[in-house]
C-alpha cells in the first residue's frame, strides 16, 4: 500500500511539473506538417531552406522582441515567418495571439487556406473548438482553442475602437505594408502601430512579428528592416573561402543568352570576390553553412561573428533568391531573361525586385526635398518670440484662413535673404456661433490689429535681453484669398499694407506668368519673381498671385541652408518640442520629380500631411510690399515696382 502511494505521488509530481518550452525551431520540426507544395505531407525541416534555421534561432535567442521578416515569394515565407510563430505561441506557449491583417475580409481566407490546413495535420487539431467561431464556416473574428488560448483577428480597416479593447503579449502581422497608412477616418497612428499598442502592458516581454513582401523604399517593411538589425546572410565561397553577400548582380550567364532555354542552362551565381561560378551543389552547401551577420558586426575567416550588433529591439531579417533552394540559379536566370524582354519592362522589373530578389521597388519619382521636422525644431536663434533681430530690413506677416482656425506667421528678412520667424500662432474662428463670414471678418480684424503693432528690435546678438526703444513696423501683410475669396476682398479693401493673395500650383499656372491676366476688370500692376500683382477694379484691391511651387521650394531652401551661411532661416528661441507643430506644417509638403509617360520628367509638390497651414502662410511672407522680393540665389534683394 505504501509503495503504491509513493508511486502515485511521484507520478503526480512529474505530471505537475511545467514542461520545458521548446524553441521555435524545435516546435516547427517536431510538430508542423507541410500542408502544400513539393514537400506536402512531410514534416517541416530547416534543412530544406537553411535560412529558416537562422530565422528561428534568432527569434528564440531572446535578444529582440520585434521581428521583421521579408523574402521572395514561394520560398516558405508565410509558413516560416507568419504561420509557425503564430502557432508556436498558441500551442507551445499556450497564449492569446492577435493576428493583424490589412482587412477583415481576409480573416476567413487566412483561417481556412493557411492556418486550418496546418492545424488539422498536427496533433493540435484536438484543441479545435467544437462550437462557436472557427468550428464551422462563416465570419471569423476570434477563435478560442480548448487549451485556453485565443486567436483574435484584427484589421487595418474599420474604426479605431475595433483595435482598442483587446490586449495580448503577441501580435503577428502579415502583409504589413498594406496596413502602413492611417485610415482616412482615423486620428490615431497607423494601423501597425495601433496593433502593437495592444502589447503595451507587457513592456519588453512583448513579441511582435511583421511579415511581408518588400514593396518600396518608403514602405513599412523595408524601413523596419533597415532601422532594425539589417541582418545579412553571408555565404562561404567554395573557391576562395571568403564570406560573401551574393546579390542580383552576381547572377551571370543569362545576359547574352539567345533564348530563355539558353539562359536557364547557363545561369549561375558567381562569387563577388573571386568571380568563380558556383554549381548548385556549391550553393546548397554554402547555404547550409551560412552565417547571419547583423549591422555593426563582422565575420572572421574561420566563420566567427565578432562585434556588437546595432542597438535595437527589432531583428531585421531578409533573404533573397540565392538563399531560396526551391529554385535553381537557372530558373532565376530564365525569369531574368524573360523580364528583360517583356513588353512592360517596368512592371517586369518591379516583379523581379520584389518577388525574387526581395529588394524595394525603385520609384519612378524622386523626392527633391528631404526636410525632417525634428531638424527644423533645432534651428533656433537667441531672440525670444516677438523680438525682431538686429539687421532686419523687412518685416512681413501672412495668414492662412480656415473654417475654425486661422494660422498666422511673422517673418523678419535681412538683405542676404536670411529669414527669422519672429512669431506664429492661431486665431480661433467662431463660425458655429457667429456664422462663417462674420467670424472670419472678426479673425481678420484681429490679425490686422496684430500687424499694426510695431515690434521691439534687438540691439545686440550677444545680449538678447537688450531691446531697442525703437520698434519695427510691418512692411506688408497678406491674407490667403483661396478660401472665402469675396470675404477676404471685402476685408482688404481700404486696409493699407494688407493684401489678398492666392497661391497657384504648377498645374494651375501654365502660361499664367507670361500672360498674367486678360480680364478687362483687372489691371496688371507688376510682375516679379514667382508672382504677379493685379488691381481688381471691381473689388478695389490688389491681388497677389503667387507661384506656390516656386516659393515652396524657396522656403525649403532657407530651411536647409546651414545656419552659418547667408540665406538660412531661424526660429525664435524656444525648446525644440515647442516648435514641433510648426515644423510639421513646414514639412507637410514635399517636392517630387517623377517620370510621366508622354510628358517626361514632371516636377510637382505632394501633400503628405493635412495640416500645412503655416507652410502655406510662409509662402507669401518673402514677397514684399511694392513687389520687392528675394531672388532664389539669396544674395541680394531685387526691387520690382508694381
Amino acid at each position: 500500500m505504501k509503495q503504491t502511494l509513493q508511486k502515485e505521488l511521484a507520478s503526480l509530481i512529474v505530471r505537475s511539473r511545467t514542461s520545458r518550452l521548446r524553441t521555435m525551431r524545435e516546435f516547427a520540426e517536431q510538430e508542423i506538417i507541410v500542408p502544400d507544395g513539393p514537400y506536402q505531407g512531410r514534416r517541416f525541416s530547416c534543412d530544406r531552406q537553411p535560412f529558416s534555421r537562422l530565422w528561428m534561432d534568432s527569434v528564440s535567442s531572446g535578444k529582440w522582441n520585434r521581428f521583421v521578416a521579408t523574402g521572395p515569394t514561394q520560398s516558405g515565407k508565410t509558413l516560416c515567418c507568419f504561420l509557425i510563430p503564430l502557432l508556436y505561441h498558441l500551442f507551445e506557449v499556450g497564449e492569446t495571439v492577435i493576428c493583424g491583417l490589412p482587412d477583415m475580409d481576409m480573416a476567413a481566407d487566412k483561417w481556412r487556406e493557411d492556418l486550418l490546413p496546418v492545424i488539422e495535420r498536427s496533433r493540435y487539431r484536438e484543441l479545435m473548438p467544437v462550437r462557436g467561431s472557427g468550428s464551422r464556416g462563416g465570419k471569423i473574428e476570434a477563435i478560442q482553442f480548448l487549451n485556453g488560448a485565443t486567436l483574435k483577428f484584427m484589421s487595418g480597416g474599420g474604426g479605431d475602437k475595433s483595435r482598442a479593447g483587446f490586449t495580448s503579449r503577441v501580435v503577428v502581422i502579415t502583409e504589413t505594408d498594406g496596413m502602413d497608412k492611417s485610415g482616412v477616418a482615423s486620428r490615431e497612428a497607423d494601423k501597425v502601430t495601433q496593433l502593437e499598442a495592444r502589447t503595451r502592458a507587457y513592456g519588453a516581454r512583448k513579441r511582435i512579428y511583421l511579415e511581408c513582401t518588400v514593396s518600396t523604399q518608403d514602405g513599412r517593411t523595408w524601413q523596419e528592416y533597415r532601422e532594425g538589425t539589417a541582418s545579412q546572410i553571408l555565404l562561404r565561397c567554395p573557391h576562395c573561402r571568403d564570406w560573401v553577400s551574393v546579390e542580383r548582380q552576381q547572377l551571370r550567364g543569362w545576359q547574352d543568352a539567345l533564348s530563355q532555354a539558353e539562359a536557364r542552362r547557363k545561369g549561375a551565381y558567381a562569387c563577388p570576390n573571386c568571380g568563380m561560378f558556383w554549381t548548385e551543389n556549391d550553393r546548397r552547401q554554402a547555404n547550409v553553412d551560412s552565417q547571419l551577420v547583423h549591422e555593426g558586426q563582422e565575420i572572421t575567416a574561420e566563420g566567427a561573428v565578432t562585434g556588437d550588433p546595432k542597438e535595437t529591439e527589432t531583428l531585421g531579417f531578409r533573404w533573397s533568391s540565392v538563399h531560396n533552394l526551391f529554385q535553381t540559379a537557372g530558373d532565376v536566370a530564365a525569369d531574368e531573361w524573360k523580364a528583360a524582354r517583356s513588353p512592360d519592362e517596368d512592371n517586369a522589373e518591379r516583379e523581379m525586385r520584389q518577388f525574387v530578389w526581395c529588394l524595394p521597388v525603385v520609384p519612378n519619382r524622386w523626392e527633391e526635398t528631404a526636410l525632417q521636422a525634428e531638424e527644423i525644431t533645432r534651428r533656433v536663434s537667441i531672440w525670444p518670440p516677438g523680438v525682431v533681430p538686429p539687421g532686419t530690413e523687412y518685416l512681413t506677416a501672412a495668414m492662412d484662413l480656415g473654417k475654425y482656425l486661422c494660422h498666422w506667421i511673422i517673418v523678419a528678412w535681412q538683405e542676404d535673404a536670411s529669414g527669422y520667424i519672429v512669431d506664429y500662432g492661431r486665431l480661433e474662428v467662431a463660425s458655429e456661433d457667429l456664422g462663417l463670414e462674420p467670424a472670419l471678418l472678426l479673425a481678420m480684424q484681429e490679425f490686422s490689429g496684430l500687424v499694426r503693432m510695431r515690434l521691439p528690435m534687438g540691439i545686440d546678438e550677444n545680449e538678447p535681453s537688450r531691446i531697442e526703444d525703437n520698434r519695427k513696423a510691418f512692411d506688408a501683410a497678406w491674407i490667403d484669398a483661396g478660401y472665402m475669396t469675396e470675404t477676404v476682398y471685402k476685408f482688404c479693401r481700404n486696409k493699407p499694407g494688407i493684401f489678398p493673395a492666392v497661391g497657384r500650383g504648377a498645374t494651375q499656372i501654365s502660361t499664367r506668368w507670361d500672360h498674367p491676366s486678360n480680364s478687362k476688370r483687372s489691371r496688371l500692376r507688376g510682375v516679379g519673381e514667382g508672382y504677379t500683382g493685379n488691381d481688381l477694379l471691381d473689388h478695389g484691391v490688389t491681388l497677389l498671385e503667387v507661384n506656390a511651387d516656386h516659393w515652396m521650394r524657396w522656403v525649403h531652401q532657407r530651411l536647409t541652408t546651414p545656419l552659418s551661411q547667408p540665406g538660412a532661416m531661424r526660429l525664435f528661441q524656444a525648446a525644440p518640442h515647442e516648435h514641433l507643430s510648426l515644423a510639421k506644417h513646414l514639412t507637410a509638403e514635399r517636392k517630387i520629380e517623377e517620370f510621366v509617360a508622354g510628358k517626361g520628367m514632371v516636377t510637382r509638390w505632394e501633400r503628405i500631411r493635412k495640416n500645412n497651414h503655416w507652410f502655406r502662410a510662409s509662402l507669401m511672407a518673402p514677397v514684399l510690399q511694392q513687389g520687392q522680393s528675394f531672388p532664389s540665389s539669396g544674395r541680394s534683394v531685387n526691387r520690382q515696382v508694381w
